[in-house]
């Protein structure tokens, strides 16, 4: 168990946690650690992702790492050469492709800029962020040397305690605050600080009372994050107090919650394997098949695993039942 969990090549650098590109075998699924509100995999979700999926031959790895309302993000692993690519219906443009045993990975995409990290190895923790303009089909640029979040044309990330903001368009990078884990809300930048919330405005009293401790997320409209390495918490403008989204066994705790991302009304994340929370019924999907592990990328529910990489708007799925 432990060795696969280093497989995933879970680092943290510069106060910033960092995916590296997951080498867990395809197959890998872990049991379900819930002991909050817990579902299985809906068939209605399977069909729906079966209508769009791209099968890999048997010496390539295709993952889909982002994705928006026309286009999505596809890393492909083949022989030597790990490629990243976006793909819509008229054309596939290349953003970048690295040898060896380099990594891509953080890729983000905001319906034009895509950013995203690269390590020269898996054992060696120099990142490099870039940023992408679709439209313009150039080189990608760098941007900072940690991993970055991204919305509407604006990067943010943090370096040496210090949170960046980078208006991709205009080139200008300033410094905001001192922290770490920036997520965008809205239109303002919240990091974590000495355990608290931080950010340039007076932060909504229900954040203020808020014990984050690494994890953060956010879509613009629902903000994520963890407490402890167990529970999962989430807070939207229109709701009164922040809200337990789920918890985990704390007993074996080989690893906590990490690395969620949230589209809408679901918030996808990791706990040895892959669970998707629906935000309305508080339920959590977990499958123990691992030719299904599920991420959301902006509006559409990803699949990998196995030889297969699939993808379904989040607006085509049922919600998930309340218990």
């Amino acid at each position: 168990m432990r060795t696969l969990i280093a497989l995933a090549a879970i680092t943290v650098i510069s106060g910033c946690a960092a995916a590296l590109q997951d080498d867990r075998p395809p197959e890998y699924a872990a049991p379900n650690k819930l002991v909050s509100c817990s579902t299985g995999l809906p068939q209605q979700w399977k069909d729906e992702l079966a209508r769009n999926q791209t099968e890999a031959g048997s010496h390539e790895r295709v993952t889909i790492v982002g994705a928006g309302a026309n286009a999505t993000l596809v890393r492909t692993k083949r022989n030597q050469t790990t490629e990243l690519v976006l793909r819509d219906d008229k054309k596939r443009q290349q953003v970048m492709a690295v040898q060896d045993q380099a990594q891509i990975f953080g890729v983000e995409f905001d319906g034009r800029w895509v950013t995203f990290t690269t390590t020269p190895h898996p054992e060696n923790h120099t990142m490099t962020t870039y940023a992408w303009d679709s439209r313009n089909d150039g080189a990608p640029v760098r941007i900072g040397g940690s991993g970055a979040v991204l919305h509407n044309g604006k990067a943010a990330w943090s370096s040496d305690k210090s949170v960046h903001v980078h208006d991709l368009a205009r080139k200008k990078d300033r410094v905001v605050g001192q922290g770490s884990s920036p997520a965008f809300f809205g239109d303002a930048v919240i990091w974590l600080q000495d355990g608290k919330f931080a950010s340039e405005a007076p932060l909504p009293e229900p954040l203020q009372k808020a014990r984050p401790n690494g994890s953060v997320a956010s879509d613009g409209r629902t903000l994520v994050w963890t407490e402890g390495d167990n529970t999962l918490h989430g807070w939207r403008t229109d709701w009164p107090q922040p809200r337990k989204l789920a918890e985990i066994k704390t007993v074996p705790m080989t690893e906590g919650i990490v690395f969620p991302r949230v589209s809408g009304d679901f918030v996808s994340w990791r706990s040895e394997s892959g669970y998707v929370t629906d935000v309305r019924s508080g339920a959590t999907m977990h499958t123990t098949e691992g030719a299904y592990r599920l991420e959301v990328h902006g509006g559409t529910l990803t699949r990998a695993g196995g030889q297969i990489a699939a993808s379904a708007p989040l607006s085509s799925l049922l919600p998930l039942p309340a218990c």
